[in-house]
């Protein structure tokens, strides 16, 4: 009768073997293979427990199983104790068939490199202690009789273990081993298979990535080239420069078809084609010499996920940043012009310690122009930001100060009226 269950277990077995081939094929994933693998093979073998380990960071926990208890695998999981270090033997039976640690003089052990076992409770009367070595003993003491750990190899060596487990004596045979260490062979090859085209996934993914974000930083460096040799044009206005650059930026995101731009300064706007209001945004701050006189607005027209500002890369915050103070620096270049000339037409008015004291303030304004233009709130900023908001408020103080010697300069440079 045990024979024949034997033999029925035996093309049992073999007609799956030719499935897990067919199957190994196909797969795309390791998890996809391994868990039908474990389910299919407890089936055809009948035994109550599965178990498949791979290797992790040098140890070999379970990757996946079927049938075992919570505190089985929580106690087996890992085959490296907490003392243990890097070169020192894995631990139990598995340690020792994983790293093909066997004697196959030893009847629990085959030529293969397996350990089997038909009755563990029987195991100390067929070898010594010292043969065989350390162990857990938690498969015995969960009361697994049937043991058996197939080594699962591929043309780099053991890579892994099959397990199978049962509570009842006799569950294999020596042929039944052997077939199981041809498909562990075959599982191993097709498993090392399949993660090195998962690998080759994962590095084409990243290629992509690095493509792709290297497309970005062209694009980008390309809108600060443009921007810069528009500022450069003496044939254009202000107003002209700022439309064109409302119009550059949005070909420097990651989505310029739903990206739009606004540009704010004074009571003047202006926008990309197509601008509307948006809560997927970003801005910065346009300055001239340290007072805030507009906003420079990037958005898109639909949601998209979360990067490092809402929807914005952090290196298309940079370039909104840039932007917002090449602006910033325009407008002042203009300011400084409109004041060169006016303090030709007004110097006889002023006497040298206003002037040395007006250079001074104008200086300290532009040291506040450097400022981070990226917009925040007073009540959030971060350590960094301490001394900068500091100097803005001690430059606050003086002006107001020199509130007179202001206003004095403030109606020189808005009269027409010759001196």
């Amino acid at each position: 009768m045990r024979d024949r269950e034997n033999n029925d277990r035996l093309s049992s077995i073999l007609e799956l073997t030719l499935d897990i081939f067919q199957r190994l094929n196909r797969a795309e994933t390791q998890s996809d293979a391994i868990d039908w693998i474990l389910h299919e093979i407890k089936d055809h073998i009948n035994v109550s427990a599965t178990a498949i380990r791979l290797e992790d960071d040098g140890d070999y926990p379970y990757y996946f199983f079927d049938g075992f208890s919570d505190t089985h695998i929580e106690i087996e999981n890992s085959l490296c104790e907490e003392n243990m270090k890097n070169g020192t033997p894995l631990a139990c039976m598995c340690g020792r068939v994983i790293q093909e640690n066997t004697d196959s003089s030893l009847p629990f052990f085959t030529k293969g490199g397996s350990f089997w076992s038909n009755n563990t409770d029987n195991l100390l009367s067929v070898a010594t202690v010292k043969e065989l070595g350390e162990t857990r003993n938690v498969c015995n003491a969960e009361g697994y009789l049937s043991v058996a750990l197939i080594p699962l190899r591929s043309t780099a060596g053991v890579i892994g273990l099959l397990q199978l487990n049962d509570e009842h004596p006799d569950r294999f045979s020596l042929e039944m081993i052997e077939i199981l260490e041809r498909l562990g062979e075959s599982i191993g090859i097709a498993l090392a298979r399949i993660d090195e085209e998962e690998q080759r996934k994962v590095l084409e993914k990243e290629r992509e990535r690095l493509l792709y974000n290297y497309l970005l930083r062209i694009k980008e460096l390309d809108t600060l080239y443009r921007v810069s040799k528009l500022q450069e044009n003496p044939d254009l206005t202000i107003d002209e420069i700022l439309n064109l650059i409302v119009d550059l930026l949005p070909n420097s995101t990651q989505y310029p078809e739903i990206a739009v731009t606004r540009l704010n300064i004074d009571d003047k706007e202006y926008d990309s084609k197509g601008y509307q209001s948006t809560p997927h945004r970003y801005s910065a701050l346009i300055q001239n010499y340290g007072v805030v006189v507009g906003k420079l607005i990037i958005g898109y027209l639909e949601e998209r996920p979360k990067e490092y500002k809402g929807p914005f890369l952090e290196e298309e915050v940079k370039l909104v940043n840039l932007v917002s103070e090449s602006v910033s620096r325009m407008l002042e270049r203009k300011q400084a012009g409109d004041w060169r000339k006016s303090i030709d037409k007004y110097a006889l008015i002023l006497n040298d310690s206003e002037m040395r004291h007006i250079t001074k303030l104008v200086i300290e304004d532009m040291a506040i122009g450097e400022m981070d233009r990226e917009e925040y709130n007073i009540d959030d900023l971060p350590d960094g930001t301490t001394q900068t908001i500091d100097s803005y408020l001690s430059l606050q103080y003086n002006l107001e100060l020199n509130r007179n010697l202001i206003i004095k300069l403030q109606n020189l440079l808005s009269s027409d009226e010759p001196i």
